[in-house]
C-alpha cells in the first residue's frame, strides 16, 4: 500500500500534462501512485499519459462528468492513506511529497496539510504565497485557518493531501458544487480538524496565467452554493464570516465584469462591509465600465500594486 495516492483529474490538459507528471515522478519520496481520472478529454491528453512507463501511473477514463466527479473518482480508486491532490497544470517541486510526510509524521492528527507555495502569474511574475499574521518560516498547527487564509488560502490544490479517512468522513467534494468545489472542501475539513501548515519552503506552483481572461467570467451565471451553505455558521463564526465574505467579493467583482448587476446586488446584501478593506469598498460600489477598464489595465500591463484581496490591518 503507497503511503500517498496522487490524484489528478484531466481533461484537456494536453499541453499541461506532461510537464505536471514530470514533476510528480520525479518526487525524492516515492512511496505514492498516480492515479489520473480522464474525464472525457477530446484533445491528446490521454495519449500524452500513455506515453509515460512509470508503473505507479494508473490510468481510469470516463465519459465527462465534470472536476468534483473526477476527483471523486479518484479517490474513491486510491489505495493510499493519504490523498495528495494536483491539478493538471501545475507543478510540485522534487521535495514537495516529502515535505508533507514530514509534516504528517510530525502532526499526525491534522485533518489537512498544506505546505508553501507560488503563484505563477505570467511567464516572468512569481509570488510567494502570504499568510495574513503567519510568517513565512511558520510550521505547526495553523490558530485559525479562516484568519490566516485572507490574503493567500493556506490550502490550494496542489499544495494539500488529506488523510482519506477525514474525507470518508467529512464527505467527498460535492457534486452540486459547480465552482469553489475545494474551498468548500477546506471549510468542511478545517471546521472539524486542526489544518497543519509547513511553509519554511516553497514546494509547489500554482499556475494562474489562464486567470486573468476575460471570458472566464462569462462563466458564472449563479451565485455559487458555497456562499450560502454556511450561512447557519457565520453568526457564531465572525473568522468564517469574514473569509466568505472574501469570496462573496470575489465572485460580485465576477459579475460585475460579465454585467450582471441582479447577481451582484443579490450577493452584495450578504457582506457585512466591516470585513472588507477600503479598496475593496470602492470596487464594489464603481460602475461596471470602471472595474472592467482596471481589470483590463491589470491585465495587459501585468501590474501586480491592484492586490484586492488583501485584508484589513487589524488592530
Amino acid at each position: 500500500m503507497p503511503f500517498f495516492s496522487v490524484v489528478i483529474p484531466l481533461y484537456n490538459k494536453g499541453n499541461y500534462i506532461k510537464a505536471t507528471l514530470q514533476t510528480i515522478v520525479n518526487q525524492t519520496f516515492n512511496d505514492f501512485e498516480i492515479i489520473i481520472i480522464n474525464d472525457g478529454s477530446t484533445d491528446n491528453s490521454r495519449e500524452v499519459v500513455t506515453h509515460f512507463s512509470d508503473s505507479r501511473i494508473k490510468l481510469i477514463d470516463q465519459e465527462n462528468q465534470g472536476l468534483s466527479r473526477a476527483r471523486n473518482a479518484g479517490i474513491k480508486n486510491a489505495s493510499g492513506n493519504y490523498i495528495a491532490l494536483i491539478d493538471a497544470d501545475d507543478f510540485w517541486l522534487p521535495h514537495h511529497l516529502k515535505q508533507l510526510h514530514n509534516l504528517i509524521i510530525d502532526f499526525p492528527n491534522a485533518g489537512l496539510y498544506s505546505t508553501g507555495y507560488t503563484l505563477k502569474k505570467s511567464e516572468h511574475i512569481y509570488h510567494r504565497a502570504k499568510f495574513n499574521g503567519l510568517p513565512d518560516n511558520f510550521r505547526g498547527i495553523v490558530p485559525n485557518f479562516f484568519k490566516h487564509s485572507l490574503q493567500n488560502c493556506i490550502a490550494w490544490v496542489g499544495s494539500v493531501c488529506f488523510p482519506k479517512n477525514v474525507l470518508d468522513d467529512v464527505g467527498y467534494f460535492d457534486l452540486d458544487i459547480f465552482s469553489e468545489q475545494d474551498t468548500d472542501m477546506y471549510i468542511k475539513v478545517a471546521l472539524k480538524y486542526d489544518v497543519a501548515l509547513d511553509n519554511t519552503s516553497i514546494s509547489s506552483i500554482y499556475n494562474r496565467t489562464m486567470d486573468d481572461n476575460m471570458s472566464n467570467f462569462s462563466q458564472k451565471r449563479a451565485i455559487p452554493k458555497l456562499l450560502y451553505t454556511y450561512k447557519h455558521l457565520e453568526a457564531k463564526n465572525s473568522h468564517l464570516k469574514t473569509y466568505l465574505d472574501y469570496n462573496r467579493f470575489s465572485t460580485i467583482i465576477y459579475f460585475k465584469l460579465s454585467s450582471n448587476d441582479t447577481l451582484a446586488k443579490q450577493l452584495i446584501a450578504d457582506v457585512d462591509f466591516k470585513n472588507l478593506n477600503n479598496l475593496q469598498r470602492l470596487l464594489i460600489r464603481l460602475p461596471n465600465s470602471i472595474v472592467k477598464f482596471l481589470f483590463f489595465v491589470k491585465t495587459k500591463l501585468k501590474l501586480n500594486a491592484l492586490r484586492v484581496f488583501r485584508p484589513k490591518k487589524e488592530h
